[in-house]
């Protein structure tokens, strides 16, 4: 697979990045954005191609099929198509799925994924978990209809990006197995991106993309990982669309001064080149100290920005 292609030429953006983000932010909240995006010849579409699920760790839950259903009534009703999870929400249906599947099914959302991540979890000789805990998710996710098993792990590389070659190709030998293993369960791989695993630009992802069979592996992309990476949004979606999957919108809105509203103009732009048609996914995963979590104001927000911005 080679996960990059040539950067078309774009103009040049003298503006100050800073000041473009409050415009940006300014008009969104008007409703005026769509107009704005016209005239860099981008619109949010209302007819998009894109799907937009919300990732359920945004309410604080004990795990469970319990806790996690009335959570997806809330987010059917703000219109949202899909949802990913954590593998701890839904793994006590594993064995015996298809009540469960009966019932997660007639809330009428898409289970974008079930997601695995926790360092207590990884292997040090790997970076990831093993592959018979791997395959008990991937069978019983499959089972429940997820489309995806969406998985993190540690990076392999030293605080300057340069890549440990060891680590790496034991990381990605035990990925392509991961990923067969996905294959014969009826269920897709995608690798979700921390800033540790995603410092030179990616690096070690393209390293596991390269590696890999074209459609073997693909990417779980979080522009929140990847801004505190110093990776450029719309430039690596640019150069990565065909190997990405979903984007994660983690935290697009502000919560306080010294954060910032996230830009999404540039990523609109590329998505909409390229035709992509993956999944678009809300995360708010910021202190639960605030006063209204775990309440639905932040989604509530963040979701009516997806709209303005992303027309989806």
């Amino acid at each position: 697979m080679s996960p990059h292609r040539e950067e078309p030429q774009r103009p040049t953006d003298h503006a100050h990045p800073d000041s473009r983000r409050t415009f940006i932010a300014k008009l969104a909240a008007a409703g005026l954005l769509t107009t704005a995006l016209s005239e860099t010849g981008c619109t949010a579409k209302s007819s998009s191609q894109l799907h937009l699920a919300c990732q359920t760790n945004a309410w604080p839950s004990t795990a469970g099929l319990e806790n996690l259903i009335p959570v997806l009534g809330t987010l059917k009703a703000l219109d949202f198509e899909g949802y990913e999870t954590s593998f701890r929400n839904v793994q006590e249906a594993y064995s015996n799925p298809e009540p469960a599947r009966a019932q997660l099914e007639e809330i009428g959302l898409t289970c974008a994924g079930v997601h695995v991540a926790g360092p207590d979890l990884y292997l040090p000789e790997t970076g990831i978990p093993s592959l018979d805990f791997l395959r008990a998710i991937a069978t019983g996710s499959a089972a429940l209809g997820a489309e995806y098993l969406i998985l993190s792990g540690r990076g392999v590389s030293d605080p300057n990006g340069e890549l440990n070659k060891e680590a790496l190709s034991r990381k990605i030998s035990a990925l392509k197995d991961v990923a067969h293993v996905c294959n014969d369960s009826g269920i897709k791989l995608a690798y979700h991106n921390h800033a540790d695993d995603f410092l030179n630009n990616g690096a070690e992802v393209d390293a596991i993309l390269s590696a890999s069979e074209r459609d073997q592996i693909s990417v779980w992309f979080c522009v929140h990982n990847a801004e505190k990476a110093d990776v450029p949004i719309g430039e690596y979606f640019a150069s990565h669309y065909d190997s990405i999957s979903g984007v994660h919108l983690t935290n697009i809105l502000m919560d306080s001064d010294d954060e910032h509203r996230f830009d999404g103009n540039a990523l609109v732009c590329e998505m909409q080149k390229s035709d992509w048609k993956g999944w678009l996914i809300i995360e708010e995963e910021r202190t639960r100290s605030r006063p209204d979590w775990p309440q639905t104001p932040a989604i509530e927000a963040s979701r009516e920005h997806v709209r303005s911005v992303f027309g989806v």
